[in-house]
């Protein structure tokens, strides 16, 4: 394994790896440990050399970015999505010619496709998970947490010849480099400025109005430490205790130090603001409250609902049969397209973009057939 920190060693490194025909790559951000996540290593292998790139060194990594958009040389990662759209934001690096072995082992049907459960599946490696949640941002770097991260891509090359062999076999390779010119598009995109950013909180549906209002207030509050201070939100006080807070609804400091998961620290640190902002919540009149976010039955359409449910029987019967889990074979987001389409013959399913062609050859009839109510979707066939 090589540590890079200076534009003359990556220079080098670079000269070397872009004589390959193959490279495997993967990225260590900071997301755990920082507000504002950042590229803190980058890791590649080719045939008998490991390379761990220090981006934080700000030397000039543009060698780099010319091998990841070389579509003459095959780039392999696992779980593509989140470097891809890290390194666009942080190096404006796009890339081509991708293979994603995450990717790979779901189309294979695979239970378990984590990198460390298909390392021990093909070669019996073992991964040592205690740098998971590692700081990637402190230096130095010990010698294990170097050779943690130079695992995650030091087998990947010879794991992507096995799951190709595999999925050839079965006839599914064209599905898979489908899916890899989709992820080649990512780029980042900053969330919509408009967003209700608390909404993407898990659980509010249990909550009434007036609640709503109180997590909405915690959760800004937060969010505007967490950035002051450059930590995760999670690390200023948890998901939790919003929502212990917007069921109690604390007015004074006793209130909120008896909550559940409020500490020493949190009564002395947050109790002036969180009982300052459950009192606004609860001022706030009622017709100006959040809404409930989730779908009312009496607003709900249907026979929408109706058509989406026949299709995702026919494609669950195909996914049975092929192995496959069904979200991978069609997403429900697919089926409520076409539902609201409403396709008449599989090539109407042409206008739907976020079909794959591979899907539109595997379930089309299949979806129309259920969209008309009628047949019983095909026997998949198995390859």
């Amino acid at each position: 394994m090589i540590f890079i920190d200076n534009q003359q060693d990556f220079d080098a490194a670079m000269a070397r790896v872009a004589a390959q025909p193959v490279v495997a790559l993967d990225t260590e951000a900071d997301s755990l440990h920082s507000y504002f996540d950042k590229v803190c290593l980058i890791q590649m292998s080719i045939p008998g050399e490991d390379l761990i790139i220090d981006p934080l060194c700000k030397f000039d990594l543009a060698k780099f970015g010319e091998i990841l958009a070389d579509r003459n040389i095959v780039k392999i990662l696992h779980g593509a999505d989140y470097d891809l759209r890290i390194l666009n934001r942080d190096f404006g690096f796009t890339i081509g010619n991708l293979i994603d072995t995450m990717v790979c082992s779901q189309l294979l049907g695979y239970e378990a496709f984590g990198l460390a459960a298909l390392l021990d599946r093909h070669f019996g490696f073992k991964v040592d998970k205690k740098h998971q949640r590692a700081d990637w941002a402190m230096r130095p770097l010990p010698p294990d947490m170097l050779d943690y991260a130079a695992t995650d891509t030091r087998h990947l090359i010879a794991l992507a010849d096995r799951l190709r062999d595999e999925l050839t076999a079965l006839g599914r390779w064209e599905w898979a480099v489908e899916e890899f010119a989709r992820l080649e598009q990512i780029r980042f995109n900053e969330k919509d400025s408009d967003e209700e950013p608390f909404r993407r909180l898990k659980g509010l549906g249990a909550l009434d109005r007036r609640s709503l209002a109180v997590v909405r207030g915690l959760y800004d509050y937060r969010d505007g430490l967490a950035r002051e201070a450059d930590r995760p939100p999670f690390k200023i006080f948890s998901n939790d205790l919003i929502f212990e807070v917007a069921k109690v609804k604390p007015v004074t400091p006793q209130e909120f130090g008896v909550i559940k998961g409020v500490s020493g620290y949190h009564r002395g640190r947050y109790s002036r603001d969180v009982i300052r902002i459950v009192q606004e919540a609860l001022a706030i009149p009622e017709d100006e409250l959040p809404e409930k976010g989730e779908a009312k039955t009496w607003l709900r359409d249907r026979e929408l609902e109706a058509r989406v449910d026949r299709m995702k029987k026919a494609r669950d019967k195909i996914a049975k049969d092929l192995k496959v889990d069904a979200s991978v074979l069609a997403p429900r987001h697919v089926l409520l397209t076409v539902a609201q389409a409403q396709p008449q013959e599989p090539a109407d399913l042409d206008g739907i973009s976020s079909m794959r062609n591979w899907q539109k050859a595997l379930l089309g009839q299949a979806l129309i057939d259920a969209l008309r109510g009628g047949a019983k979707p095909p026997q998949a066939k198995l390859f």
